[in-house]
């Protein structure tokens, strides 16, 4: 039997062991690993006492742009181990999700029944409202009318059907016309129309699209698409884009297929994540290899066309993955992105940088020199051997930059 200083002795030697994370500047700065399944989220832990013999501990969530957060609950944790209580709620951030009744006919609609489904459930951490809409001009201008009224959204979810659809689709604008092949609920049938007049003729989502980039990379049940077509969803999305312009609200439209094509439950699971992607600013450890060739040049990759950052050169590299460790990482990336196998000798920088839609955590790993002549870029556009007089000849990523600035100056590790 242990005493009571033994137990507390033993206590905080656990909690020596858990990784750390970003400070708050009202919680500890600690959490279980057993508890965070997702290494890539950003979180925060507040430990708070909730009742008179209830030990909880709250695992808290980054919001977009404004104070708040997410708390995630679990219990069984030490009174004596915990300190003073703190106040037990914080701000969720709020979601609307909105779905369609059924048209043209058809008895259903699976974008209302994804909305039902969730509705019943929640999602954890997330102060989630949901809405079924008419098909009609006046179900279009719903939520631009709730945006106007002053309430306030972090995120709206629009999901749609698309009868033809084999995947599901992000749509990226929403353009100013009506385009109808067929009436809507209410018999209105118009073509070349605009939908607000003096309003730009497209818009674009202001949904993070490069965090959805990076949530559905691997993911073929989910495409990104250019054309929301020219009906109720296409008016409803530019509505709603047009009438939260520059109120921080993040937008999306998502068309859906019809359930025989992919399943309500998968379904479920994609509009799920899409929806944390808009509510819950993400943290991405990333790993990146610093690569030279016998002459000491060093290896610097650029972003494709097509990519959110086209152009803007970088450190060979990517995401890593739950419980990867970062020589692994490197490895696996510069595989996947060069065609060579390398050796990681040591770690020579860490970087954390803040994008607005996503922190990053880099990692830069030196290598073992390898061959010029062996490298296949993959999936950059442009490789180039540079040395330290050189480095800033390129546009580097925003993350990379201050340490190419600082190598510049001192010379390549």
């Amino acid at each position: 039997m242990l005493s009571k200083e033994e137990e507390g002795d033993k206590r905080q030697g656990n909690r020596e062991n858990w990784p750390q994370c970003a400070p708050c500047p009202y919680s500890s700065t600690q959490f279980s690993p057993d508890h965070a399944k997702d290494a890539n989220r950003a979180y925060f832990v507040i430990l708070v006492l909730a009742g008179q013999n209830d030990d909880i501990l709250v695992l808290r969530h980054e919001p977009w742009n404004r104070p708040g957060g997410m708390n995630m609950t679990y219990r069984g944790y030490e009174k004596d181990n915990l300190p003073l209580p703190l106040p037990d709620s914080v701000t969720l951030p709020k979601v609307l999700l909105t779905g369609f009744g059924p048209f043209l006919g058809n008895r259903k609609n699976a974008s209302e029944e994804v909305v039902k489904r969730i509705s019943q459930t929640g999602l954890e951490g997330i102060d989630l409202s949901t809405m079924v809409l008419g098909v009609d001009e006046s179900g279009s201008k719903k939520c631009s009318e709730i945006a106007r009224s002053g309430k306030h959204l972090d995120a709206i979810v629009h999901l749609g059907l698309s009868e033809k659809g084999k995947s599901v689709c992000l749509e990226l604008f929403a353009k100013n016309l009506l385009q109808m092949e067929n009436p809507d609920n209410s018999g209105r049938m118009v073509s070349g129309t605009k939908i607000i007049r003096n309003a730009p003729d497209c818009l674009k989502i202001t949904a993070p699209i490069h965090v959805l980039d990076e949530e559905f990379e691997h993911d073929d049940r989910v495409s990104w698409s250019k054309d929301a077509g020219g009906f109720v969803c296409n008016e409803t999305l530019f509505r709603t884009l047009e009438a939260t312009i520059n109120t921080g609200c993040r937008v999306i439209f998502v068309h859906l297929p019809d359930s025989s094509v992919i399943g309500i439950t998968d379904q479920i699971e994609i509009v799920s994540r899409v929806v944390s992607c808009l509510a819950i600013k993400p943290l991405y450890r990333v790993v990146g290899a610093l690569i030279r060739d016998s002459r000491g040049r060093m290896l610097a990759c650029r972003r494709p066309e097509g990519d959110a950052w086209e152009g803007w050169w970088e450190f060979p590299g990517g995401k890593m993955e739950v419980d990867e460790h970062q020589e692994d990482a490197v490895i696996r990336e510069i595989e996947e992105e060069l065609g060579i196998s390398v050796t990681p000798e040591s770690c020579v920088a860490e970087i954390s940088h803040d994008y607005g839609d996503r922190d990053v955590d880099l990692f830069i790993w030196k290598c073992k020199p390898i061959d010029p002549d062996s490298v296949s870029p993959l999936e950059h556009d442009e490789i180039i051997w540079v040395d330290q007089h050189e480095l800033l000849d390129l546009k580097w990523l925003p993350a990379d930059l201050p340490l190419i600035e600082e190598w510049s100056l001192s010379g390549i590790p």
